[in-house]
């Protein structure tokens, strides 16, 4: 009954009078009839009694005629009070009004300014039934500012997306007539995006546009979200939570209401990574492990995973089940093709396509939202991976090079590739070497690194804290002292060890072995296992003895094997160092300590030791929506102009900047130090970005393209010098954590703002809100009115009882 009086949508003529002044006119209405209650309470106790004479009441009769008219006028301004007061109460329920135009100067408002916050967020797109939650949102928002248009007041409308906020698809706009259809046009054609909702960040950019405007208008801010616990938290630690932020919007507008579109529905499955095993090579087998997580409350049984790699026919795996709140993997395995038109280790390869979705029957039983659902890897193929060795005792005699027997092992001859492509210079060759093309990097018996020892040592190190592996094979020729000041410089240089002196048996009569510490390490699971032949074979007669920083051992530092003498000398140590690792073997790398070069073992240990400290391709080419993608471009090579094609064949052309003041200059060698430490923090930079290195040519420059708001891959075409064009493969994935579709706790939400201008409430409401002006509403002067004629009626009524 109380829905039916409060809808101003009936055809009621009454309605019509009162609805451009009040929220709730039937609710009125309803407060005029009830002053007939008091009207008849009044008439019932002036009902006609049989009238008996009695000799003793003459008297009184004749003194009452006196006072008779006294009292009607006093009853008489009872019944007003008591009549005033339903009606007033009629009126407090129905939330009265005045139009802008009778209020303006009164309440210091000119017009009312509707300012919409949209929720276009990836989770908006989570469907409830035949719906989706964007669906539900734009519909009743386009029932909003039609009921807007219809209303009397001088209404406008700003409307904002949570994706841009700093750009408003919508400013100020006047609603009428005229413009209505342009206002709903614009909302018809929105549709949601890719990213996650930053409402801290819309929020507060509302706030400061709030704070630089006039506030001589009337303002009302509509929230339309689906009301997602995620979305309410902070978007990092460092920021405010988007409610303390709408508490202080509130403050600066007359009426605020979060309309939610949203359900309770939280059942969702999302693949939140692709993760290849190294580096991807054609020819040679590569492993995938997809990673898809169940953040609902409910398990989910027999996930089916498809791979589709280009043009290649997908491979599907199943997942048993996956527990409610926690994740599971599926595993892949695919082999590049090689382009066999294209010959040297270096020549380039298409980059491949690989999508990863989840089965489409997953979608109505446990998979609401389907854009969180596939995952995008941009697979950058390479022929080998790109191994330098620095050979620092080289020698035209067979099997004497300290390089001989490692580039076999990692580059060995026959028909199998072996997936790894070998470069192998002198130290005094090391300065004019690219090492941004490399992967990993060996220093075999290097005592010094050419004329320029410390600025090559500088390269070295920023190379590795840009994600590259270096491994180091100390030797004969290696100076302890001048090793301990330049690669270890007290724990913080590359090695991760301080040389101590050679120890062993010259004459090969004694050795010991190697004792692994890490069995399941990548590198040394080949020796896993008690019994293990390979163990037993491997020899080693002099080794390098030395000790890592205590402080650093456990944390920064690991030992993986040692060395069977009595003081368990490290055999293999291993450091991490910004996005790259560092590896101390404590001998050679050829057979002049130890026989393991004619050993299986040695081949396999290589192989799988490039394998775990080279990168990922694909990596960092993969980027979240939202976030630019950035690539380095060296003008001696390529023209200054890229375009790029992303999802839905969009397009776009731009041109390469210089790279920003504050990174090392390009082309100018970073100044040695004085002394033989160099600077204790040095400049990390990202596998793969762009931002030059020390050994970069003065003409590498950025292409950065920051347009990336939908899901899918993006290409860069390059174009070389001589005409040819290099494509360069990107993907955009969205964040995983907008896929959590668990709702917001409307109690808890309405009790941290109960001290805040807000209201909670449902999408199909939000038409009724139309006709509401914050400022123009009077309802809490009634309520004070109300009080004050029930208080001055209980006043009269005492006295004039007593004067009776």
């Amino acid at each position: 009954m109380l829905e039916l009086l409060s809808s101003p949508s009936l055809a009621w003529p009454m309605f019509a009078l009162f609805e451009g002044w009040m929220v709730n006119p039937g609710i009125f209405l309803a407060g005029l009839a009830a002053i007939a209650i008091p009207i008849l309470i009044h008439l019932l106790n002036k009902r006609k009694f049989k009238i008996v004479d009695w000799a003793a009441m003459d008297f009184l009769l004749d003194a009452d005629k006196k006072n008779r008219r006294r009292i009607r006028i006093e009853n008489i301004l009872l019944l007003l009070l008591r009549c005033l007061a339903v009606a007033l109460l009629g009126a407090l329920l129905a939330r009265p009004f005045f139009p802008t135009a009778l209020t303006a100067g009164l309440l210091d408002a000119n017009q009312f300014e509707r300012i919409i916050l949209l929720d276009d967020s990836l989770s908006m797109k989570t469907r409830q039934g035949n719906e989706s939650s964007w669906e539900i949102a734009r519909t009743r928002l386009v029932d909003l500012v039609r009921s807007l248009a219809d209303d009397d007041s001088d209404n406008s409308v700003t409307l904002i997306v949570t994706s841009k906020p700093d750009q408003p698809l919508l400013a100020s706009t006047h609603l009428s007539d005229e413009t209505i259809d342009d206002v709903v046009s614009t909302i018809e054609k929105l549709e949601p995006s890719d990213r996650a909702a930053s409402l801290d960040v819309a929020l507060k950019e509302l706030e400061d546009s709030l704070t630089e405007t006039p506030s001589n208008i009337n303002r009302v801010l509509y929230i339309v979200t689906d009301l997602r616990e995620r979305d309410w938290k902070a978007s990092d630690t460092t920021a405010e939570t988007p409610i303390k932020v709408l508490e202080r919007v509130s403050k600066l507008v007359n009426g605020s209401y979060v309309i939610t579109a949203g359900d309770s529905g939280d059942r969702n499955l999302i693949v939140t990574e692709v993760r290849p095993e190294g580096t991807l090579v054609a020819g040679v087998s590569s492993r995938f492990d997809v990673l898809v997580s169940n953040p609902s409350a409910t398990e989910v049984r027999d996930v089916r995973v498809k791979f589709t790699a280009g043009d290649a026919l997908p491979l599907e795996n199943t997942i048993e089940k996956i527990p409610a709140g926690q994740s599971a993997a599926a595993t892949f395995s695919f082999t590049f093709s090689s382009d066999e038109s294209a010959t040297g280790a270096e020549a380039d390869l298409e980059p491949r396509e690989v999508k990863i979705e989840l089965a489409p029957e997953m979608d109505a039983e446990s998979d609401s939202l389907a854009g969180d659902s596939v995952a995008y890897f941009p697979a950058r193929v390479v022929r080998g991976i790109p191994a330098l060795i620095v050979d620092g005792d080289p020698s035209a005699s067979f099997g004497r090079s300290e390089s001989f027997y490692l580039k076999r092992a990692l580059s060995p001859l026959g028909p199998v590739p072996s997936g790894v492509a070998v470069d192998v210079i002198t130290e005094n060759e090391l300065e004019a070497a690219q090492l941004d093309k490399y992967e990993v990097i060996f220093l075999c018996n290097v005592y010094r690194l050419g004329d320029k020892t410390l600025e090559n040592l500088l390269r070295l190190e920023r190379w590795t804290e840009a994600g590259g592996g270096l491994v180091i094979f100390p030797g004969d020729q290696i100076d302890e002292q001048f090793f301990n000041d330049n690669y270890y410089r007290d724990g913080a240089g590359l090695s991760p060890l301080r040389l101590e002196n050679v120890r062993g048996d010259e004459t090969e009569n004694t050795w010991v072995s190697l004792r692994v510490e890490q069995p399941q390490h990548p590198v040394l699971s080949i020796f896993a296992g008690q019994n293990n032949p390979f163990l037993d074979n491997m020899k080693v007669f002099r080794w390098w003895a030395s000790a890592p920083k205590k402080e650093q051992l456990g944390s920064s530092v690991s030992i993986p094997a040692r060395f069977s003498d009595p003081d368990s000398s490290p055999a293999i140590a291993e450091k991490g160092m910004g996005r790259g690792r560092t590896m101390v073997l404590a001998m050679p790398a050829d057979a002049d300590w130890t026989n393991w070069t004619s050993d299986p073992s040695y081949l396999l240990t290589m192989q799988e030791l490039v394998r775990y400290m080279s990168g990922s391709s694909g990596e960092s080419a993969s980027v979240r929506v939202g976030e630019p993608l950035r690539q380095k471009i060296d003008l001696a090579q390529f023209e200054i102009d890229v375009s790029v094609k992303g999802p839905a064949n969009r397009e776009a052309n731009l041109q390469a900047q210089p790279p920003e003041d504050g990174a090392p200059s390009p082309g100018k060698p970073a100044e040695a130090p004085k002394s033989t430490p160099v600077p204790a923090e040095p400049v990390s930079l990202q596998k793969g970005n762009v931002a030059p290195t020390a050994d970069s040519s003065a003409t590498v420059w950025l292409a950065e393209y920051a347009d990336v708001n939908t899901a899918g891959f993006y290409q860069m075409k390059l174009t070389r010098r001589d005409g040819a064009e290099q494509p360069v493969l990107f993907a955009a994935n969205v964040d995983p954590t907008e896929g959590n579709l668990k709702a917001v706790d409307r109690d808890s939400f309405r009790r941290q703002l109960a001290g805040a201008n807000v209201q909670l409430i449902d999408a199909e409401e939000a038409a009724g809100l139309g006709s509401v002006g914050a400022q123009s509403e009077v309802w809490w002067y009634l309520l004070w009115a109300v009080v004050a004629i029930l208080s001055g009626e209980q006043l009269l009524g005492w006295w004039f009882g007593r004067r009776r």
